[in-house]
């Protein structure tokens, strides 16, 4: 028998991850739907393929699960604050942030970001709660600096081990 939600929930909490915003623009619409996210995978090199993962339960679900693309931007260790606004419910974020929009693909991707990622959505299954959100990447740009990571239900960054 598997263990229960709050057990796994627990183990989540165990596991330090790179903290990003996917976004997409809403079908139909200029109005851009975006969620914080530590799921962000680099799938494959060739094809260059990125994935995260999605709870089924979220407002954010039906745009971002149908989008035919969408921007993944890994957020700088000076970007809590950005993260935490796209953690909210998306009835509960009010002001709107600034976004730039991809050079290749029309995708909405925030400023500053540690990396951008302009994807076209590739395949999108159904595993658990979640969906899978695979998209190929049509281009990407990172500049130097540090991640912005999510462990213990808090925001830090990345301090290297003293090497002996």
């Amino acid at each position: 028998m598997p263990i229960s939600g709050d057990q796994y929930r627990q183990l989540g909490r165990a596991s330090a991850g790179a903290v990003s915003v996917v976004a997409t623009y809403e079908s139909g619409h200029d109005a851009i739907v975006g969620l914080t996210i530590s799921s962000y995978v680099t799938l494959s090199y060739e094809p260059p393929l990125v994935m995260y993962a999605i709870q089924r339960h979220t407002a954010s679900y039906s745009p971002m699960v149908t989008c035919r693309s969408f921007g993944i931007s890994l957020l700088a260790a000076g970007q809590a604050d950005i993260a935490r606004h796209f953690a909210r419910p998306r009835r509960e974020r009010g002001t709107q942030m600034p976004f730039d929009t991809g050079t290749h693909v029309r995708v909405p991707l925030i400023p500053e970001a540690l990396a951008q990622v302009e994807c076209v959505t590739n395949e999108v299954f159904m595993s658990g709660d979640h969906a899978i959100v695979v998209g190929l990447v049509e281009a990407a740009r990172a500049r130097e600096g540090e991640p912005l990571l999510y462990f213990g239900r808090q925001y830090g960054k990345f301090a290297p081990l003293q090497e002996r």
